[in-house]
């Protein structure tokens, strides 16, 4: 099938992917308080049961890649996304904590296997001039879907539904996915550049292996520049999960609002998504003319600026937007850390360095939780949770942050100008499926 004759249809059905994992991914900002009132469980407990989602990406990445090289991607994008729907009808259907937990885990699995097709199969769909261009709209599209998640919580309670309702919508946008993506008819590889680099992968397979072990044994800077994405990743979904909690239980929004608190706490939390996808858009005008260091030095200062507003600020209109800007300036940190060491390793490396950076995404699965037992550690009488304490941890992921704008390079003779900035794109995915 040729680029120039891919049809409408399968370009709405990827783009339909997108937004409905983005939406699944990303509801649990929302759902987490609700966790808590309805199992009466503590707030870290209940941040544990979303972070299962990423403890998913962590293990499954890699075997849904295996998947999809041997079976393709359309095969591994069905599979996948049955999956995801099975997890979905398994949260809204079965209730209680550990089967919550359960159900979230297998939505991970499945979302996982989706992210791994759909970047690649937007390049095979692509003109090359056009790829960048777009897997930005895509990308784009999962916003809008992590944006629309907490906002349609909202409208569940206003339709006097349980909050587990949404996950029934979730089944749907997951059946409509399903039914799109198995009535495509997906571009094929070239059959000789498949014979290529079949061969070519058995001939380096050994060396391969030599260079990822090389990696991780020789080269020790490389567990810096991980736990850089690690805290990153962590710090990102950690903010968005203790939203909710935050705006509860310092402000007792519930008893400022009344009715319309539940609204305001998931519009803070779309808001907050909102900012991070508006962040990258714009940051994309200017990224490739700085570098890489001082874009991650300028955004991590700002991102302590605003969450040191946050947790002095004495009124809660103060911490709607100061969390919102706090995601706006750690937006560009994913890929630009990525680009940064790539950039600062040997070229042999940069498979492998994909391989240890992806890894380090699980870090999702560990900083809510942290912020949130340390709020609950430093409780006092009133035993109401110390988010202001919790957010201490943010506080030291965005200075380790800018600490990684100082790591050294490992080998020598590196410039940091923006002509040897990478594609923030080609980054982006590169990290995501390798």
């Amino acid at each position: 099938m040729e680029k120039s004759k891919i049809s409408w249809s399968f370009w709405f059905s990827v783009g339909f992917g997108y937004f409905t994992f983005g939406a699944i991914t990303n509801v649990a900002g929302a759902i987490v308080p609700k966790i808590r009132e309805t199992y009466s469980v503590s707030a870290s407990l209940s941040i544990v049961l979303a972070a299962v989602f990423f403890i998913a990406y962590g293990l499954t990445s890699l075997p849904w890649g295996f998947f999809m090289t041997e079976q393709g991607k359309k095969k591994a994008l069905i599979y996948s996304t049955l999956v995801t729907i099975l997890g979905v009808l398994m949260f809204a259907s079965i209730p209680g904590f550990v089967m919550n937990m359960l159900a979230m885990f297998l939505c991970g699995v499945g979302v996982t296997g989706i992210q791994v097709v759909l970047n690649p199969l937007v390049n095979d769909i692509s003109d090359s001039a056009k790829y960048s261009r777009n897997l930005t709209i895509c990308m784009v599209l999962m916003g809008a879907g992590s944006y629309m998640a907490p906002q349609l919580v909202t409208l569940i309670k206003s339709l006097s539904l349980p909050w587990t309702f949404s996950y029934w919508v979730f089944s749907v946008l997951g059946l409509i996915m399903l039914a799109g993506i198995a009535s495509q008819k997906f571009p094929k590889a070239e059959t000789q550049e498949k014979a290529l680099e079949n061969e070519q992968d058995a001939k380096t397979e050994k060396k391969e292996e030599n260079l990822v072990l090389q990696l991780i044994t020789k080269e020790p800077l490389i567990y810096l520049y991980a736990l850089g994405i690690f805290l990153y990743v962590g710090v990102e979904v950690g903010i968005a999960n203790s939203i909710g909690f935050y705006l509860e239980d310092k402000f007792e929004v519930s008893k400022l609002m009344g009715e319309t608190a539940e609204a305001v706490k998931n519009t803070a939390v779309s808001n907050y998504w909102g900012a991070l996808l508006l962040g990258r858009l714009i940051s994309s005008a200017y990224l490739d003319k700085i570098s890489n260091r001082l874009a991650i030095k300028v955004h991590s200062v700002l991102a302590l600026v605003f969450i040191a507003i946050a947790v002095t600020a004495k009124d809660v209109n103060t911490v709607l937007w100061a969390l919102p800007a706090v995601a706006f300036c750690i937006s560009i940190m994913f890929p630009t850390i990525y680009s940064l060491t790539t950039n600062n390793f040997e070229d042999k490396y940069s498979d492998p360095i994909s391989s240890v950076l992806c890894t380090a995404i699980i870090g999702g699965a560990f900083i809510g939780p942290l912020i949130a037992k340390v709020a609950e550690a430093t409780q006092g009488t009133a035993a109401v949770p110390s988010w202001d304490t919790g957010f201490i941890i943010a506080f030291v992921c965005y200075a380790y942050l800018f600490i990684v704008s100082l790591l050294p390079a490992q080998k020598k003779g590196i410039t940091h100008d923006a002509e040897h900035q990478t594609d923030i794109d080609e980054i982006e995915n590169e990290l995501v499926h390798k």
